[in-house]
């Protein structure tokens, strides 16, 4: 499956800037509407923000600061927050606010963007990589002490994607440890992270320590990108440089809707906890009906699983279609996982329950066929 995952390298300009041809894949599927979609990375919540007052007016004036809302979220000063036009907006301007012009680290499997930015700056990206154990996606220390020598700067999403499973207790504690003593800053892509009520943003791990989030995939609220980076005052302010080059100043209806939302933000986690505790029982005694093993993520929207001998790729364009199924691929998001699919739950448990009668189905057929 060359071709549809993230890429590392040198710099890339031109015709060697490469895509995010998980987009290029999944936006045309989507607009087909299949009647099963389990594909969704976050949650679909369903905002009802009725009339805000005053949205187009311009929202700056005298007492106001556009960060105050993430800095209560982290409990940090306003000074160590900058606001972005989504999280994705926020891994560029982080890239420029942090190198120091090394080479950089990018763990894979990966969201294109989080691990091909760096390139498309001008600069070198080397891959790390997490694998699989029975209970969780671990590092290999010896590979990652290996590149971390050789780099100053180590981008990362913690609850990784497509998998859903964030570091162990004993790796979390070994990198933040080895990149010190490596003086690499961490970039830490923690879109995910507002559906584990337990988590500790990097940001508080050291000031070589970023994080970026936003309110797309938690909070289902990607229309507006809205996003923030969270780090250290310096960092802040060649971050807040950046983005006056890069894109000026944040849009007022912007602003004004997610003030509008702030006092709501936990309404969408709970879902999430409801929508596990409905939909994951089904998914998992569906897959033991198939004879996949599988263990989901302690928290999170979406996991992936493999189905042994199966491309599933070509299951999904072809069985999939067939059956009104749409789920996301393996192979979007590394080498390795041509036969690996990421299922989302994010959804009402009664179209949940539909579509995993569906994705009996198809896996059933596919793993037949092969």
């Amino acid at each position: 499956m060359e071709g549809y995952h993230p890429t590392a390298g040198g710099p890339a300009r031109a015709e060697e800037v490469p895509p995010v041809a998980y987009l290029k894949w999944y936006i045309p599927r989507l607009k087909e509407m299949r009647p099963h979609n389990l594909s969704f990375s976050g949650l679909q919540y369903p905002w009802d923000l009725g009339t805000i007052e005053d949205i187009w007016k311009d929202h700056r004036g005298p007492g106001t600061d556009d960060r105050r809302m993430v800095s209560e979220m982290y409990g940090v000063n306003v000074e160590n927050v900058h606001l972005t036009h989504g999280a994705t907006q926020a891994i560029s301007i982080a890239i420029s606010a942090t190198s120091r012009g090394g080479k950089v680290a990018v763990e894979m499997p990966s969201y294109g963007p989080l691990s091909q930015t760096a390139r498309i700056l001008g600069l070198e990206t080397i891959v790390v990589r997490r694998k699989p154990t029975e209970s969780a996606w671990i590092i290999d220390r010896e590979e990652w002490a290996s590149v971390l020598s050789q780099v100053d700067l180590l981008m990362v999403c913690p609850q990784l994607n497509p998998v859903g499973w964030s570091y162990t207790e004993s790796d979390r504690e070994w990198l933040i440890e080895a990149c010190k003593q490596h003086d690499v800053r961490i970039i830490s892509d923690e879109v995910y992270s507002g559906a584990d009520r337990n988590w500790k943003p990097f940001y508080f791990e050291g000031d070589n320590c970023v994080s970026i989030s936003s309110l797309t995939k938690v909070h289902g609220l990607g229309q507006i990108r809205y996003g923030w980076i969270i780090a250290s005052k310096e960092i802040i302010a060649n971050a807040q440089n950046t983005f006056h080059n890069l894109a000026g100043i944040m849009s007022s209806p912007v602003i004004r809707i997610a003030e509008q939302i702030k006092d709501q933000l936990n309404e969408p986690v709970d879902l999430i906890d409801h929508y596990r505790e409905e939909n994951l029982p089904l998914l998992q005694s569906m897959l033991n009906r198939v004879g996949i093993e599988w263990n989901p993520p302690p928290y999170g929207v979406f996991g992936a699983f493999r189905v042994p001998g199966v491309d599933t790729l070509e299951m999904i364009d072809t069985i999939g279609k067939e059956h009104g199924l749409l789920a996301v691929p393996g192979c979007m998001f590394d080498s390795g996982l041509d036969d690996w699919l990421r299922v989302g739950w994010s959804i009402d448990p009664k179209s949940f329950a539909e579509a995993v009668d569906v994705l009996e189905t198809v896996l059933r057929t596919a793993l037949d066929i092969t």
